[in-house]
């Protein structure tokens, strides 16, 4: 359960007796800022009024914009969206199957020299192949940026999630680990890009240090950030028991595959998954979805169902011909080909094999009983 109370309250008074609920970085969003990046390890950390915007904008502090390409992962939508709202084209690399993370294999083979970007996502509290991804970016000078909306307490290869790339983006809306409400961060060891991240609308009257829109959190929301940032480790250590007894839900069950953690990262709980294999023993995926629901196993199938490329927003920023196609008044005529399957063939078998619960629940309990629902369901598919 997340926890608001004295400790918020007593950081929003410390605002409203300031008499200044403006971004200030001698303030609280300040505070905020410097707390965060301690804790994540980084040099700089940037608040900022949403995730989404955020990624948006560090596609803006990239080479990447008109007539460029920006690769992303096809499991969720955002990494695609920022590209086009900065006027590039999403180019999508596969993933792992059994992790739903992007796949440095993949990323070599879809660089082009309109590359100037690379966005990867760190799904439900898994990190990618970070080090990995990152030598492939430095090799062929790719600006990398990370997601890490479900990412607080998640680590690869010791470093925290968000600070292997040129830009981390991290999630506080209500339903992420740290919530404000809504609100991000930006985190960077690069001292250029805070620079012009800070300087983006703090200034009095010249231009702006960069041309980007303003993106700013406000102090109130700091205020609760800084009370949440205290938090976050207990939220995360019941979301970590909530995972293991779900794990333990599906063991002995052979047509239910785990996620493979590996033994480099440290996943943090937030959605918990497994892949459907039933088919390759002659079992019905939607009677399994039936059992499911007459014992109340609190389970979800198939997540978005198909990649990214497939939806009509994607479509049209390639297809010309698409009658979708006037939303982009600015997006430049692509030259590359159309989306089809053949782009993400791991993605396009695996996302409609998901199998998904939230590990995100109010305490220990919770994760037991939704582990006994889930093993109840599985029982009763096993005696036919």
């Amino acid at each position: 359960m997340r926890i608001f109370d004295e400790k918020e309250l007593g950081y929003v008074r410390e605002v409203l007796r300031s008499g200044s609920l403006g971004w200030n970085r001698d303030g609280m969003t300040g505070r905020f800022e410097k707390a965060f990046a301690e804790f994540v390890g980084s040099k700089h950390a940037i608040t900022r009024n949403s995730a989404m915007t955020a990624l948006a904008q560090a596609v803006s502090c990239s080479p990447a914009g008109w007539d460029t390409e920006v690769i992303c992962d096809p499991v969720v939508h955002f990494a695609g969206v920022a590209a086009l709202c900065e006027n590039a084209t999403p180019v999508f690399a596969d993933i792992e199957s059994d992790t739903l993370l992007m796949d440095p294999e993949s990323v070599k083979q879809k660089i082009t020299e309109k590359t100037k970007a690379l966005i990867v996502t760190n799904m439900w509290g898994l990190c990618a192949k970070l080090d990995e991804i990152r030598k492939i970016c430095d090799e062929h000078n790719i600006f990398m940026i990370e997601d890490c909306a479900h990412n607080m307490c998640s680590y690869w290869k010791g470093k925290h999630a968000g600070t292997w790339g040129h830009i981390g983006v991290f999630s506080f809306q209500q339903s992420k680990h740290l919530p404000t409400g809504d609100g991000g961060m930006m985190v960077t060891d690069d001292d250029d890009l805070d620079y012009k991240l800070y300087n983006e609308w703090a200034f009095g009257g010249e231009s702006p240090a960069f041309f980007t829109m303003n993106f700013r959190m406000n102090e109130v929301t700091a205020a609760i950030g800084l009370a949440q940032l205290e938090r976050v480790k207990g939220y995360i250590e019941t979301y970590n028991a909530c995972l293991r007894h779900l794990n333990s839900a599906i063991e002995g069950c052979k047509w239910l595959k785990p996620r493979r953690v590996d033994k480099d990262a440290v996943q943090s709980g937030y959605i918990w998954c497994c892949f459907w294999q039933g088919d390759k023993y002659g079992m019905s995926h939607d009677r399994f979805k039936e059992v499911a629901r007459e014992v109340g196993a609190p389970l979800g199938f198939g997540f978005v169902q198909k990649p990214a490329y497939n939806y009509p927003v994607f479509m049209s920023a390639v297809d010309h011909s698409s009658p979708d196609r006037k939303q982009y008044k600015r997006h430049a005529p692509y030259p590359g080909k159309i989306y089809t399957k053949d782009d993400c063939p791991i993605a396009e078998d695996t996302i409609w094999r998901i199998v998904n619960s939230g590990a995100m629940l109010s305490n220990e309990d919770d994760g037991k009983r939704s582990a006994e629902k889930i093993r109840k369901a599985i029982d009763l598919m096993e005696k036919g």
